[in-house]
This record gives structure tokens, C-alpha cells and sequence, in this order.
């Protein structure tokens, strides 16, 4: 038998706070009322929690934005860095007049007239922060809190850039592809047989295609022969417009196929999500890539991405990045028609 009592054993330093009782095997009665003492102590429960069952996919599923083709167009160009506040281009025309030969005369002069537009640049920037708490948090996780952030701040700058290379900066002298002032106006499309109305959505395949038509007329003319058979062009377009292009006509051909059979390779076609305008409807354009060898317009920036150095605060870290841009440098800009209402 055991002596000792359950006080006696505590201040000995023994300490069972759930016991009940002593067992003693040599006591069966007692040990058979042990045994069948089901009370539990903790709540009943026959599972894990759900949360450790919770599989985690490995894949990172990316919330979309539209995407940025203005470097579809054109190429982008780098002109000076950070520190240059604005850049020039010379436009230079030949000027002169002839007059009849005499032995005895100089008439006529032969000079040349130099202009030097230009451009300003725009420096613009984000900011990252992150603090110690929080990238262990994520790492738990397993995320790379500060390399994620670092990639939103290249996705933001992107998206940017691409704004201002289609509509510039407000309030400087910075203009993008769809508001350089120097663009011609936009021409009218033509009216639909059924219905009279203009958007592409209402037209048959073969009047959509004349609307191409009657831009390249225009394209054409306005360069006055500088555009030519040989000349490579893009037709930019919005998701909508660009789907109308799949319309088949009465001999089995789609508006693409009938562009491509008039133009062959030197016609390439990009979308364009901000040519959609919910008041005006679907803009086009038709552009000639080049003229004589100098690019119709070029997308220029003087800093694509500049990380500047991490900062260390008491408990957190920030990051300054940042870039700059000239917008859209249209050289030619007759090279450049547009059609609005489809």
C-alpha cells in the first residue's frame, strides 16, 4: 500500500494536478473502477484543425490589366538620361528657286531651312515599403514580401510609360500617339447599307474593309507619294474592331484575309485598348512604319527604371524607383491617319 498522501507528495516537490487517486494494482476492485472511469478532462474531438488539411497551390494567380502595346507600334529609344530636361531634333527643308539661264545672270537661290522642335521630360515615381513584421509574416507564407513589391513598382511604372506614350503629359510639351497636336484630323467612315450607321458592328465585311480602304486613301494622300507600295504599315485597332476583321463576305473571305491578299506581309495589325471609347465608340489607325528610312514617330524615355538605394528605418525598409519619359516623338506626322465613330 502507498502511504503517502497527495499533499505529502507536493511539498516533496511530486506534483500530479489531474490525479485522482493513488493506484494500487494489488487492489483489483479498484483498479477495474479505474478502468472503466470514461470522463474526459479535455473537449471531445476526433479531427485536426481544417487548416492544416487546406492544400496550398504553389501557382500565383495575377490580377490582370490591359495590356501595353504602344511598343507594338513603335520601338522605344533612350535620349540622354535623368538629368536632361529636354531634347531637340532637327527638321530640315531644302528651299529654293530657279530662273532661265543667262551667261550673265545669278538668279535663283538654292538654300536650306532648319527648324529644332522639342520635347521636355518628365520624371515620374513610386515608392516601396516594407516593414520587418510584415516580411516575416509573408515569408511564413513563403513570399518574398519585398521582391514582390519591387515587381509592382516595375509593373506601375510600365503601365504609365505606356499612358504617356499615347496621350503625353497634361500641361507640358510632352504628346503621345492618339493627341500629338500635328496629327491630321480624323477622317469619317463611311455609313452602312443597312441601317446607316457607322460602327463596324453593323457593317458587312466588305464595307468594313472599304472603311480600310478609304483610310489608305487618305494615308496616301496625305503623304503625296511619299507612301508607297513598299511602304510597311500597321493597322492599330481596338479588341472590338479587331474582332470585326473575322466577318466573312459572300465568297468566303474575312476582312483579314482580303487586307492581307491587298497587302500582303508589309501590313501588320496590333490592338489597342484605348482606341475604345465609350462616347465616341472604335478609333483606328493606319500608320506608315517609316518614311525614307526615318521612323514615323519614336517612344522615348531617358531612365526606363532607376532603383534608388534602400532606406533603413527603425523597423522597416523603402525604396524610391523611378523613370522618365519624353512621350511619343512623331516626325512625320502625315504618316499617321485615323477614323473615328466604328
Amino acid at each position: 500500500m502507498i502511504n503517502v498522501s497527495f499533499e505529502a507528495a507536493r511539498e516533496g516537490g511530486f506534483i500530479f494536478p489531474q490525479a485522482r487517486a493513488w493506484m494500487n494494482i494489488k487492489d483489483h476492485a479498484y483498479m477495474e473502477q479505474l478502468a472503466q472511469d470514461a470522463a474526459l478532462i479535455t473537449t471531445p474531438n476526433t479531427a485536426v484543425p481544417a487548416e492544416i488539411l487546406a492544400y496550398i497551390d504553389p501557382m500565383v494567380v495575377e490580377i490582370l490589366t490591359a495590356p501595353r502595346n504602344a511598343k507594338k507600334i513603335f520601338p522605344e529609344v533612350k535620349k540622354g538620361d535623368w538629368t536632361t530636361p529636354y531634347f531637340k531634333f532637327r527638321v530640315q527643308e531644302y528651299t529654293g528657286v530657279t530662273t532661265p539661264y543667262s551667261d550673265y545672270a545669278d538668279g535663283g537661290v538654292a538654300g536650306v531651312n532648319e527648324n529644332w522642335p522639342s520635347r521636355e521630360q518628365y520624371i515620374f515615381q513610386t515608392t516601396i515599403k516594407y516593414g520587418d513584421l510584415e516580411s516575416d509574416m509573408a515569408s511564413v507564407a513563403k513570399m518574398n514580401l519585398a521582391s514582390e513589391k519591387q515587381k509592382a513598382a516595375a509593373r506601375i511604372i510600365e503601365i504609365d510609360s505606356n499612358r504617356f506614350y499615347l496621350f503625353g503629359v497634361q500641361g507640358r510639351e510632352i504628346y503621345g500617339l492618339l493627341n500629338d497636336p500635328n496629327l491630321n484630323a480624323s477622317i469619317t467612315a463611311g455609313t452602312a447599307a443597312t441601317g446607316g450607321g457607322t460602327e463596324w458592328a453593323d457593317k458587312t465585311a466588305d464595307e468594313i474593309y472599304n472603311d480600310v480602304l478609304a483610310l489608305a486613301a487618305s494615308l496616301r494622300q496625305n503623304s503625296q507619294g511619299n507612301i508607297t507600295e513598299d511602304t510597311p504599315l500597321v493597322l492599330v485597332l481596338s479588341p472590338q474592331s479587331n474582332s470585326q476583321l473575322g466577318k466573312i463576305n459572300q465568297f468566303g473571305l474575312s476582312v483579314r484575309q482580303m487586307l492581307k491578299n491587298e497587302y500582303g506581309d508589309r501590313l501588320d495589325f496590333v490592338e489597342l485598348p484605348e482606341l475604345y471609347n465609350a462616347t465616341s465608340g472604335n478609333t483606328i489607325m493606319l500608320i506608315a512604319k517609316e518614311i525614307l528610312g526615318i521612323p514615323t514617330a519614336q517612344l522615348a524615355f531617358g531612365e526606363k527604371y532607376r532603383a534608388l538605394p534602400v532606406v533603413r528605418e527603425l523597423s522597416s525598409y523603402k525604396q524610391k524607383v523611378t523613370a522618365t519619359t519624353y512621350g511619343a516623338i512623331v516626325y512625320y506626322p502625315f504618316a499617321i491617319a485615323t477614323m473615328e465613330g466604328l
